[in-house]
């Protein structure tokens, strides 16, 4: 039997290769840019944004604090008012998904529990004026600022400086 002339070409398994021309890549220019400086690696608007908001959210905690504060009754004791408030500040954390506003109310309620309790000290005198403090340490036991002369640390004290033999110009 004779075979027949195809006119298509006949498959093979393996696809043909075609010649192709290496491409060039393209080419790069590099820009040189100069080297940031410290502050702004530490602050970029992103960062400012973000602690604009932040702050924002805990200073409208503190306003709901305060608001708080006004809605219980005066006869509430201090405890009681801080243990609201936390409660209010974790409810609005959890519930209402705003973690800094109840952070700004936490901290509203542990400042007047601390303040009411004395542990802040604010208005305290941490030293007494000087005018007010004993002559010597013990009365019994003087203590002397030499023992030779029995001179007093505190009595006989001369100023008496250079040109100014009546103590500074007489004061």
């Amino acid at each position: 039997m004779a075979t027949r002339k195809r006119t298509t070409r006949r498959k093979t398994a393996a696809p043909a290769r075609r010649r192709r021309t290496a491409a060039k890549a393209p080419v790069r220019r590099r820009r040189s840019t100069a080297k940031k400086g410290l502050l702004s690696e530490m602050f970029n608007p992103a960062m400012a944004t973000g602690a604009a908001k932040t702050l924002l959210s805990g200073a409208v905690g503190g306003l709901g604090a305060g608001l708080l504060g006004k809605v219980l009754p005066a006869t509430t004791s201090v405890e009681m008012r801080a243990a609201y408030t936390l409660g209010a500040g974790f409810f609005t954390s959890t519930v209402f998904k705003l973690p800094n506003v109840g952070a700004g109310m936490a901290a509203v309620a542990v400042k007047e529990l601390m303040s009411a309790k004395g542990l802040l000290a604010e208005g305290a005198n941490y030293a007494d004026s000087i005018d007010s403090l004993p002559m010597v340490l013990n009365e019994n036991e003087a203590m002397y600022l030499q023992e030779s002369n029995d001179m007093y640390l505190a009595e006989d004290l001369s100023y008496n400086v250079g040109y100014f033999p009546a103590g500074f110009g007489g004061m």
